[in-house]
């Protein structure tokens, strides 16, 4: 049995125990996904699960990525982390049919040439997976070189791919972005959901992005949905679809053959 991890268990654990464990957790397949579900708002149905990494530590606490990530992206085992979430992902896309399923990538993801030709080597192996795969481009990196980054976003569109920019509102994240990524999908930051039901501000800017999605055939995301009330609205608004607590907490997704 998994036992769920309280942060304050290891408040005071030093970088270099932290890094142990991630090494650890990676020789031992412990780096796992666990899978959000992303609701379609005009079926109400399940359409999509965004995988979120998470470390099983040799203690079999399961640990969130804010405790390890960064340690990780200082040293040179990142990289294993990002293939190992690959690989959960593809499994999954594998052995359950008719769902999508969200894949984070950093910017330094799609720098690293070992990253890309990982990805490039699932793809082409499982062609047929494409069409259900989305990769979110992490919004809280500056991009450092566009070419690369463009470069690999035509490659994988042309295996049927699609790009969503994942936390729209915040952080770097601006209309620029949209012009120089043409996105499928772009998702609304939580910070703006969460107001939304107090704040015009809010529900005007949501419906300005509706907007202009719906006139270049972008698809929309709401996140950090926590009530109906809150999912109301983003449906009248006219957003595509929807993600947060309100539906489901990440968890670890059952294999179904179908």
């Amino acid at each position: 049995m998994i036992k769920a991890f309280s942060p304050n268990m290891n408040s005071d654990i030093k970088n270099k125990t932290m890094l142990e464990q991630i090494k650890c957790a990676i020789e031992n397949k412990n780096i796992i996904s666990h899978f959000q579900p992303i609701i379609n708002n005009q079926t109400n149905e399940i359409e999509k699960y965004e995988s979120l990494v998470r470390l099983i530590n040799e203690n079999n606490e399961v640990l969130l990525p804010n405790l390890f990530l960064g340690i990780s992206k200082a040293s040179n085992i990142y990289c294993e982390i990002t293939k190992q979430v690959l690989e959960n992902s593809f499994l999954i896309l594998q052995e359950n049919q008719g769902i999508s399923i969200s894949i984070n990538l950093s910017m330094s993801d799609i720098e690293n040439e070992e990253i890309q030709n990982t990805i490039l080597f699932f793809l082409d192996k499982h062609s047929e997976l494409g069409k259900r795969i989305i990769f979110e481009l992490l919004e809280d990196e500056r991009i450092i070189n566009f070419k690369v980054i463009s470069r690999f976003i035509y490659s994988i569109k042309k295996r049927e791919v699609r790009i969503a920019i994942d936390d729209f509102g915040s952080g770097y994240s601006n209309f620029e972005r949209i012009f120089r990524l043409a996105p499928d999908i772009i998702k609304i930051d939580g910070s703006i959901i969460g107001g939304l039901e107090n704040n015009n501000y809010s529900r005007d800017l949501i419906e300005s992005l509706v907007y202009f999605s719906k006139k270049q055939g972008i698809k929309t995301i709401g996140e950090w949905v926590e009530s109906e009330s809150t999912y109301t609205i983003l449906r009248n608004i006219g957003v595509d679809y929807s993600q947060g607590y309100y539906f489901g907490k990440p968890a670890a997704l059952k294999i179904s053959k179908n």
